[in-house]
């Protein structure tokens, strides 16, 4: 990406439905590169009821909420970034150099790349161009291969090449133009065989765990409409995952990540925070404290015992289902990567280390004191939950489509976990 001397202006809207939108404020790039977001006047006058955005720019009363929102120091940039909540929007790793292909050699940038996915961005957002020109589109050589199907009009954060479909009549389609996807599709890659089967099996354990999880399926991946060859010839099988940000009939439920509410950057968020902030979030936001934060228990545990060394600040979202009150979302991208990566660490540190195999029951119970519980209610949260994870999974994974080579990695790391050892120690003795 190139710093562009384009003006352009973004009209910024919530739009839960086809039939309702809000405006809450303009996008502008100016011809010196900065790019700065102001919040409409009249969504600031909404008052306490007004939609959320989000909770970066919400304080404990109106009035600490309105100075946040009129605050430009998290709304300005210079540069090819936009303000961190928007970078957050757009597509990361294969997806975003997909998009980028589509701008060719002229020099575009991230206000360029949040102008053409405006109309399918993750929850209820909608960036709407308003005055500028576009970016200049590809050049194909004769000889050039396009490498996406039609033009990819959806943002979807994350390293894995994913697409935004509709599910219709038990097919996926792309999208076409001005409509939202349903499913999110992620295509196999030869870079980590048997991704999607892994990712799938990691989800059904963690419900086994108590996890609230989304929803999803394995498909054939040459069943797939308008799927470049290229990109389902690297395994049989793709998953799908409903969208917990979409219903039918063109709702959109907005949502945002914890990168977004953090105001973390690309690699940032595997260092802006820790896992202690995370519950700690949940704690001050969610519509149900107590209950979220044994919900991020579960998930953690859930993350050490199924070796994902992956939960970054983006895995971790918000979702507003009467626009208002966060609830935390649907567990998701919970991925084994200790098959792919022999010995690999939390992304983000728990009560002061990354290493999963020294976290302990008490090491876990002692974030509670940052949350003004008891720890014994986390203890037992966590007892709880491993006692349901050794007694189901072994068993389970056995009707469940991940390889043996990555269930043994799965299972094969339990003997170095100190919290097997606290709660069944003939197992790390290899006596069961």
């Amino acid at each position: 990406m190139a710093v562009l001397n384009r003006a352009g202006v973004l009209g910024i809207f919530l739009r839960p439905s086809p039939k309702e939108q809000l405006r809450v404020g303009t996008l502008v790039r100016d011809a010196s590169g900065v790019m700065a977001f102001e919040v409409d006047e009249n969504y600031i006058r909404l008052g306490e009821k007004r939609p959320i955005v989000s909770l970066a720019w919400k304080g404990a009363t109106d009035d600490l909420s309105i100075a946040r929102l009129r605050n430009r120091n998290d709304k300005s940039t210079r540069g090819n970034t936009l303000p961190p909540y928007f970078e957050n929007l757009l597509p990361e790793g294969a997806l975003l150099e997909l998009v980028e292909k589509e701008f060719g050699t002229g020099a575009f940038d991230s206000f360029d790349v949040l102008r053409k996915l405006g109309m399918d961005l993750p929850g209820a957002i909608l960036a709407r161009a308003e005055a500028g020109d576009e970016a200049p589109a590809a050049r194909m050589t004769p000889s050039a291969k396009p490498t996406a199907p039609k033009t990819i009009r959806f943002s979807l954060a994350g390293m894995q090449l994913k697409f935004s479909m509709k599910s219709v009549n038990r097919r996926l389609t792309m999208p076409g133009v001005d409509e939202g996807g349903d499913v999110i599709l992620k295509l196999p890659t030869t870079t980590f065989p048997g991704l999607p089967e892994a990712e799938y099996t990691a989800l059904q354990l963690a419900k086994l765990a108590g996890v609230d999880i989304v929803e999803s399926t394995l498909v054939d991946s040459k069943t797939i409409e308008d799927a470049p060859k290229e990109l389902v010839e690297a395994g049989s099988l793709s998953l799908s995952v409903k969208r917990f940000d979409r219903a039918p009939e063109g709702i959109r439920i907005h949502t945002e990540d914890f990168a977004q509410i953090i105001g973390a950057v690309g690699d940032q968020k595997y260092t802006r925070a820790n896992q202690d902030t995370l519950l700690n979030i949940v704690r001050r936001f969610a519509d149900d404290p107590i209950g979220g934060i044994l919900e991020g228990v579960r998930r953690i545990v859930v993350d050490i015992m199924i070796g994902n060394g992956d939960g970054h600040l983006k895995n971790w979202s918000f979702v507003y289902p009467d626009g208002v009150t966060p609830r935390l979302s649907p567990a998701y991208d919970i991925v084994p990567t200790i098959a792919y990566v022999p010995g690999d660490r939390m992304a983000l540190r728990l009560a002061g280390t990354s290493d999963p195999t020294i976290v302990t029951v008490a090491r876990i119970a002692s974030i509670a004191k940052f949350m003004k519980i008891d720890p014994e209610i986390i203890e037992r949260e966590v007892r709880e939950a491993m006692d349901k994870i050794l007694d189901t999974w072994p068993d389970a994974a056995r009707n469940l489509p991940a390889s043996k080579k990555i269930c043994d990695a799965i299972f094969g790391h339990w003997k170095q976990l100190a919290l097997v050892k606290d709660v069944r120690p003939p197992l790390v003795a290899g006596q069961g």
